[in-house]
């Protein structure tokens, strides 16, 4: 099978050769991995590590930013400072993946954001300047292809902070609701100008980080107040054209998986499993209405050889019964594994996803 045909598949519900591989990467695994011999113009380019490792899914992203230049404003002997497309001023220490640090944001109030609105009326600047080459590669291998959009609120915190965004939407959610509007129509023009243009699409991918280890960001019910019927919209414009739409959110999403079901989501990923998700007992829950992708804990991959056969054994071995099973990592790979190690994994995922 083709990686096309081998992800399509599984979201028909059928059986393919094999389990479909995706992954992501930490920086500092990448910078480890080189000095481990991966070649640089691997390492350094995501389409050209993703051939490399053998993964089934392409991804077109669209720039949810106000288009505002990004640069670097500062540094010191430990940290430097970015100015993000947001205008957002981020701190982040040198040498090291990490959360960065939050020290400024554009949007602080209804003024500025009446102010920068325009900026996110346009489609202009959003697909790769280069994708045209791209896809061209992408179709040429027969990969899965699906369009990335950042949901309403993954696109939000970015440019008013998580602070403020969490308290309006208690305190302000009118402004709140017109900010995810804005967002969803640019992100649903965007897709139109995109399909318009001759691009074929497999699917949908969305972020929306909503939940963390410990369950919801927001209660359920300001999920579905507030963000959940711009998932709708985002979501049914796939649904409309029959492909499937993946959700990516870490944490635990327990509470909401049945508003994502109602929302015409396909996939969950990645499962983060430190923060209690479980791919076999979500598919012995919702094994009929979703597919799943990840889980795969990369803790218990660090920890030796026999630990790491374990977890495949398990997320992969027993998680690909039945169809509806995706590899993918329960985050991102971390620079803990060694690139011989993380070659070993994809060989056991390869040996227990064999149908």
């Amino acid at each position: 099978m083709t990686s096309r045909e081998r992800v399509s598949t599984v979201f028909a519900g059928g059986i393919p050769d094999r389990v479909p591989m995706q992954d992501g990467y930490w920086d500092e695994a990448l910078d480890r991995w080189q000095r481990e011999g991966l070649a640089e113009e691997v390492a350094r380019d995501r389409d050209a590590l993703w051939e490399h490792f053998g993964m089934d899914i392409r991804q077109i992203s669209v720039d949810p930013s106000f288009l505002l230049p990004t640069a670097l404003v500062g540094e010191d002997d430990r940290y430097i400072l970015k100015q993000t497309g947001d205008g957002a001023i981020l701190k982040y220490i040198k040498g090291k993946t990490s959360t960065p640090g939050l020290v400024s944001f554009k949007v602080d109030g209804r003024a500025a954001w009446e102010e920068l609105k325009p900026r996110l009326l346009s489609t202009e600047g959003r697909l790769p300047a280069d994708l045209a080459e791209r896809y061209r590669a992408y179709r040429a291998a027969d990969r899965f292809v699906v369009v990335c959009l950042h949901d309403p609120i993954e696109a939000s915190w970015s440019k008013l902070g998580p602070t403020y965004l969490l308290e309006s939407m208690k305190l302000d959610p009118a402004l709140v609701t017109d900010i995810f509007k804005t967002i969803t129509d640019m992100n649903l023009a965007t897709c139109e100008r995109l399909l318009g243009e001759g691009y074929q699409i497999d699917g949908g991918w969305i972020w929306g980080d909503i939940a963390y280890g410990g369950g919801m960001l927001f209660s359920p019910s300001m999920y579905r107040e507030l963000l959940w019927p711009f998932h709708k919209r985002l979501v049914g414009f796939f649904n409309q054209r029959g492909l499937p739409v993946v959700y990516h959110s870490d944490g635990n999403l327990h509470a909401v998986i049945d508003l994502l079901i109602a929302a015409g989501i396909r996939c969950l990923q990645p499962l983060e499993a430190k923060a209690g998700m479980d791919v076999l007992d979500l598919k012995q829950r919702y094994g009929d209405r979703l597919t799943f992708m990840g889980n795969v804990d990369f803790e218990a991959i660090a920890r030796g050889d026999k630990e790491a056969e374990a977890e495949i054994g398990r997320k992969v071995g027993l998680g690909k019964q039945g169809g509806g099973y995706i590899y993918h990592s329960d985050h991102s790979v971390p620079p803990t594994v060694s690139l011989a190690e993380y070659e070993r994994v994809l060989g056991l995922v390869r040996r227990y996803g064999a149908y």
